[in-house]
């Protein structure tokens, strides 16, 4: 897991040319099969006009014995206008959702698929983001991401 994101991370930080921007936030998300809520925090690195790459990272708040986080690695395609509204955008996004949890010294993961649409409005100096997506695959749910890029 410390891999893949070592590697994410140094091909943003290698290509951070050109139009490359990064943005990065902090949030909640909720997952709905099984209302876990978490915590976390998000890269967001625009390769392109049209290609931006996301991770994320949610600490899961559960009982005391249960450890639960995710990873999530996105491509979001912002190919295509939503008319006269320049100050909000949406954004389709597909990846992996990468799932670890842990209870009692036993642990195990799963990877899925990522399908939604990230929703962001400027606020002042920051930028606001809505992510509803479902995740599918085993053990695959419905989830909400909600928080600011910096």
């Amino acid at each position: 897991m410390k891999k893949v994101l070592t590697l994410i991370v140094c091909i943003f930080a290698i290509s951070a040319s050109g139009y490359a921007q990064f943005k990065f936030g902090a949030g909640a998300n909720l997952i709905f099969d099984g209302s876990s809520f978490g915590l976390g925090a998000r890269a967001h690195y625009t390769i392109n006009e049209d290609f931006a790459g996301q991770a994320s990272f949610h600490y899961y708040l559960k009982e005391s014995d249960l450890s639960l986080t995710t990873i999530d690695l996105d491509v979001h395609y912002s190919g295509f206008d939503l008319g006269d509204v320049e100050s909000f955008s949406l954004t389709p996004f597909a990846g992996l959702n990468i799932a670890r949890a842990s209870a009692f010294g036993i642990s195990a993961s799963t990877t899925n698929i990522n399908v939604g649409i990230n929703g962001t409005m400027p606020l002042g100096g920051l930028d606001l983001y809505v992510e509803p997506k479902f995740i599918i695959g085993n053990g695959g749910s419905f989830a909400i991401a909600a928080g600011v890029y910096f």
